[in-house]
């Protein structure tokens, strides 16, 4: 039985003998892999005389001497493995289950050298000879294997998937094909663990698909493409210079296209809408020439025109990370009179901070978990174009008109940053620098003349921002906010320096202390990378589902019960079952807010024989209540009843100004019948609504070109294009 096992191991050998397909840059070996091949003696000699004892030992030592070569290079082989995993800049995991396994033949080649008197029928066959020799090859390939996967980025792994799943099954095979055909005793992981790394593998695609790439070969590969595009030009960007004449073919100014609305949240920053796809932007200020009266004038025209030379040539390839949906787009640069202005899409809500402190009681676990898992996946597509963003905050963190929040305020210069964020190390930046970077800023700050080994800012300090951000979002305020505010800084450098760690509340899962911890480690090189916190943020979507979401995608047990989804398809359908649609909303209002929305419709239209008992007055009014709470809430819709309500006077006093407030807020999330009213309103004034034909035909013509027939009617009708 034992020569059949062996015989298969052979034969599996024979098959799997192949060389690792990766481009490699591994470690050179300066083995050589010619060994000669000396014929050995025969062991089987008698003892029983003093001479054929000393014929045993000269055969052990002549053929051990052969494998004195081979030991060796087989143990520099797998130390050069263990270099190569812990270098490892990438795929810790997959290099680890290898590493398991060559650190179990080492240490029983180890053995062997240490008792060969005691293996000396090891030593006497020529198969084993043979054997070990073709082993070492196979390290070789581990090795190779190794030094590729290790600086393979999680982006590339999953382009390779396949590929690395299939090589690694195959140097599993051969390895342990050799270990158990020399006898070799050692512990390996089990075919779980094996499993588990497949999983791993296959793991990253879910993660990854979040970046907008479909699971078409070519799709991928053009994305990846469009990744190395912004990372070269990036590199080329730090290197070089670029002239003034083509930064202006290259990134040319923006038209004149927009048009202003009364929206500035600060002196710098306001809102524009398109002329051409209604789209909303951001138009951020960051110069303000005056006429060059003096040189001191003219000196700092230059300057400034320096300045918006160096912005559009970052622009041009900040515009490529369109990819991914967790950052803020640009869009350009725009001049008006002598200002020009950084231009993005407009984010709603502004950012993280002001967010959640308006809208704490709305935040559950659920959100808090996408919003962690949305913005380190933004953080790890930033990492992969090699771009750090240097000030990781909720300052810094926006949020769009779906609740959705993206990566902003960061360019592929600190100057880009100064210029547009216009910021300096004050109290918000400290309370999220890294504790290596903090004790550098302390001794400038206190003009310290010891010699201090400058610490360069790398994707590290930027893991601990992030740990620090993450912790915000669990808790929902800012970090060390319990510190009296005469006393922060000098509170925040002390707890730093004595290895303080952020509390958390009890509601606060495990999981994401954990994750919190490791960012946050004091000593960098123990922080975990963003490519493990979004695996582990994304397991942990998995762990705690949305209790909302049930409601909204499946039926629930209660058979007389409709799902949301599936009540609001039925309220539709021409035939539907009205009364089980109203029961099933009615289920669901007090934890969906589209439910909510629903119940309120049908106090508002439907004659359902529960509601035809209850005064047309008291139902209206009930109604309103709801569109009201549910407007407030962010339900487009919801937003778009309440504005008619105030409009009309139905269930609360008329209220035309507050109606229009409603309206826009529809408006802005894309509700064409809200486009049409407020441009009626606009166009035809009354009702304490100041005619105004221009800001009334902007919002008719953007309704007509979402299809709103009455819109189309009336732009007919008055003679707009």
């Amino acid at each position: 039985m034992e020569n059949d096992n062996r015989q298969t191991n052979n034969d599996e050998l024979s098959k799997k003998k192949r060389n690792v397909s990766f481009d490699n840059n591994s470690i050179d070996s300066t083995l050589d892999e010619n060994y000669d091949e000396t014929p050995k003696l025969s062991t089987d000699i008698k003892t029983n005389s003093a001479l054929d004892a000393v014929r045993v030992v000269i055969n052990i030592a002549q053929t051990f001497d052969e494998f004195v070569p081979l030991i060796s290079a087989f143990l520099t082989l797998g130390e050069e493995i263990k270099i190569l995993y812990d270098k490892a800049k990438h795929n810790k995991e997959l290099c680890s289950f290898i590493l398991k396994r060559c650190n179990g033949a080492m240490a029983a080649v180890r053995d062997l050298d240490m008792r060969k008197t005691e293996n000396k029928e090891f030593f006497s066959k020529k198969e084993n000879l043979n054997l070990f020799k073709e082993f070492i090859q196979c390290m070789k390939k581990i090795r190779n294997f190794v030094a590729s996967v290790s600086q393979l980025n999680k982006l590339k792994k999953y382009f390779y998937a396949k590929k690395i799943e299939e090589e690694l099954n195959d140097l599993v095979i051969e390895f342990d094909g050799y270990m158990n055909s020399l006898n070799f005793s050692f512990g390996v992981q089990s075919r779980e663990d094996f499993a588990i790394v497949k999983s791993e593998l296959k793991g990253i695609k879910e993660i990854l698909l979040s970046y907008g790439v479909s699971d078409d070969k070519k799709s991928q590969q053009n994305f990846l493409d469009r990744m190395n595009s912004i990372t070269k030009k990036n590199k080329i960007f730090q290197k070089q210079e670029q002239n003034t004449s083509e930064v202006q073919v290259n990134e040319p100014l923006l038209d004149d296209e927009f048009y202003k609305i009364n929206i500035c949240p600060s002196k710098r920053i306001e809102k524009r809408i398109s002329h051409k796809n209604y789209e909303e932007h951001c138009f951020k200020e960051f110069s303000n020439n005056t006429s060059a009266s003096s040189s001191a004038d003219q000196s700092n025209q230059s300057n400034n025109k320096e300045t918006q030379i160096e912005i559009r040539r970052q622009v041009n390839i900040l515009k490529l990370l369109k990819d991914s949906k967790h950052i803020v787009r640009f869009y350009g640069v725009a001049q008006e009179d002598k200002k020009y202005y950084l231009v993005t899409e407009w984010m709603e809500y502004g950012n993280l901070h002001e967010y959640y402190t308006k809208f704490k009681d709305n935040i559950n676990l659920k959100t808090k978990i996408t919003f962690a898992l949305d913005i380190c996946r933004g953080i790890a597509y930033l990492h992969e174009c090699k771009i750090l963003h240097h000030d990781i905050q909720s300052a810094n963190v926006l949020v769009d008109k779906n609740h959705k929040v993206k990566i902003a305020n960061f360019g592929l210069s600190r100057k880009f940053s100064d210029i547009t964020r216009n910021i300096s190390n004050n109290l918000e930046n400290i309370r999220y620098m890294a504790p290596e970077k903090l004790a550098v800023e302390n001794d400038e700050s206190n003009n310290n003349d010891t010699q201090k080994k400058k610490v360069r800012y790398d994707s590290r300090c930027e893991i601990y921002s992030v740990g620090a951000l993450l912790w915000e979002i669990a808790e929902l305020k800012k970090p060390h906010s319990d510190l009296d505010k005469s006393v922060m800084l000098v509170g925040i450098r002390k707890r730093i320096s004595e290895k303080y760690c952020l509390p958390f509340s009890d509601d606060v899962p495990i999981e994401w202390k954990t994750i919190v911890t490791k960012a946050m480690l004091h000593d960098p090189i123990w922080r975990l990378n963003i490519s493990e916190i979004c695996r582990d943020f994304y397991n942990l979507s998995e762990t705690y589902p949305d209790p909302l979401q049930k409601n909204t995608e499946v039926s629930t047990s209660n058979t007389n019960t409709l799902s949301v989804v599936e009540a609001i398809n039925v309220h539709k359908s021409k035939n539907g079952n009205k009364q089980l649609a109203w029961q099933s909303f009615k289920y669901h209002s007090s934890t969906d807010l589209e439910a909510k929305y629903w119940l309120g419709y049908y106090y508002y239209h439907e004659s359902i024989p529960e509601l035809q008992q209850i005064d047309k007055k008291e139902r209206i009014r009930t109604a309103a209540e709801i569109f009201k709470e549910t407007a407030d809430r962010g339900n487009p819709s919801a937003q778009l009843r309440y504005g008619m309500c105030l409009w009309e006077g139905k269930g609360v006093v008329i209220n035309s100004l507050e109606a229009l407030k409603y309206l826009k807020l529809a408006a802005s999330q894309g509700n064409s019948a809200a486009m049409y009213l407020i441009g009626k309103a606009y166009w035809k004034g009354g009702n304490g609504i100041e005619k105004d034909k221009k800001q009334g035909s902007e919002y008719l013509k953007k309704a007509a070109s979402n299809d709103h027939p009455k819109a189309k009617e009336m732009c007919t009708e008055i003679g707009i294009k």
